[in-house]
């Protein structure tokens, strides 16, 4: 009896770290396709937490024994499908981490619910043929075979889009953004690890603690990212761009090159259309800079300097930044024939190189220098 209460006050105790993860993951003030992906990674391991934990109560303790062992299969089938819901909810995190088309469209999401249908009609299917687990008349849970090939299935799915996030880690450059990369694609060693603790035996809950760990370390990493990006443009913001500029003047191995972007005619925009329609066309700008800056082999960074101005710094040769500007500037002209505003929406952007001796105001000063002179220019061709 006193190990049944051990395992339920485990899993109770996951139980609420997971529900206050995401209590506090619903208070934040944004709502980006990545946030409202992690709160569904939240709510579907609080439910699997919160199942397991009736399971002891119906099936260990014995309450309502009329009951059992009905309410012990479902809550223990309840427990093994949001265990998969949580797998697939992770998968659509990690893939809006990287930014990937896939997920996004209602489409998308239908097609990639496939990949829950094996594990969870083996589930339901164990109700009669007790492949995957069984209950003994006693009262003890015992693991088979399709136990093990489901967590290997859910492991093998996940390491499908981990490889994906470590490849994008190794283009990216900014090193909080590596760490969050890295430690969502570790997901798939806990849930490796997770089997592979298992054979302990049931006794020991460690597979909810493994998980409830994991969840922990993305809710702080995602909140230290969300700490340092622009709430409106989901880009880095102005003091994440400084800290990493002091950083990256002593760490890179390539030549240096700043990019000033500002967008044209932007007071005209919030004057005329409002500040609503101003702050809509920014977003769209830095879905723009986001987009161009995804092929390069090491992945631009991207910041809200303030305003509309953003800026993009670049480790390469000064071919690469003249490509960047012109790929921006044919995909700015390309938005603006796509949304059919009333307003055409177009950047000046100015180029700056790093020598070494300068400090972060005179870099970005050099690319200010010329973004002036572009606008200038333009101002005396009107």
């Amino acid at each position: 009896m006193i190990a049944v209460a051990l395992y339920a006050e485990v899993y109770l105790i996951c139980f609420i770290v997971v529900a206050l993860l995401l209590r506090w993951a619903r208070q934040t003030d944004t709502d980006s396709t990545q946030e409202r992906w992690l709160r569904r990674v939240f709510a579907s391991f609080m439910f699997s937490f919160g199942a397991n934990f009736l399971f002891t109560l119906f099936n260990g303790a014995r309450l309502l024994p009329g009951l059992f062992p009905y309410a012990s299969y479902i809550f223990k089938a309840l427990y093994h499908i949001s265990l998969c819901v949580g797998v697939y909810a992770w998968c659509g995190y990690s893939a809006a981490l990287r930014h990937a088309p896939m997920f996004q469209s209602v489409r998308a999401r239908r097609l990639s619910l496939l990949f829950l249908a094996p594990p969870v009609a083996g589930i339901l299917l164990n109700f009669k043929t007790r492949l995957l687990f069984e209950i003994t008349p006693e009262g003890g849970y015992v693991r088979h075979a399709q136990f093990h090939a489901q967590m290997l299935y859910l492991a093998a799915v996940s390491l499908f889009f981990s490889v994906p996030l470590l490849k994008h880690m190794a283009r990216e450059f900014e090193p909080t953004r590596r760490g969050h990369l890295r430690l969502t694609a570790a997901f798939t060693l806990c849930i490796l690890l997770a089997w592979a603790l298992s054979f302990v035996g049931e006794s020991i809950p460690v597979i909810c603690v493994v998980f409830m760990l994991e969840l922990l370390c993305l809710y702080v990493v995602n909140s230290n990212q969300q700490i340092s990006m622009d709430k409106l443009t989901q880009v880095n913001n102005r003091q994440n761009l400084l800290n990493f500029l002091e950083y990256k003047l002593i760490n890179h191995e390539e030549s240096l090159y700043l990019l000033m972007l500002d967008v044209d005619y932007f007071k005209d925009i919030n004057d005329t259309y409002g500040h609503l329609e101003g702050d809509e066309a920014l977003t769209e700008v830095a879905g723009v800079l986001k987009r161009a800056c995804a092929d390069y082999p090491r992945r631009p960074y991207i910041a809200r300097y303030g305003g509309d101005e953003f800026i993009i710094l670049l480790e390469g040769s000064r071919a690469d930044a003249e490509s960047l500007r012109a790929s921006i500037h044919q995909s700015m002209t390309e938005l603006t024939r796509r949304l059919g505003k009333p307003y055409a929406l177009t950047l000046s952007i100015g180029i700056g190189r790093w020598h070494p001796d300068m400090d972060v105001k005179a870099f970005i000063a050099a690319a200010d220098a010329e973004l002036y002179e572009i606008k200038r220019a333009r101002t005396k061709r009107g």
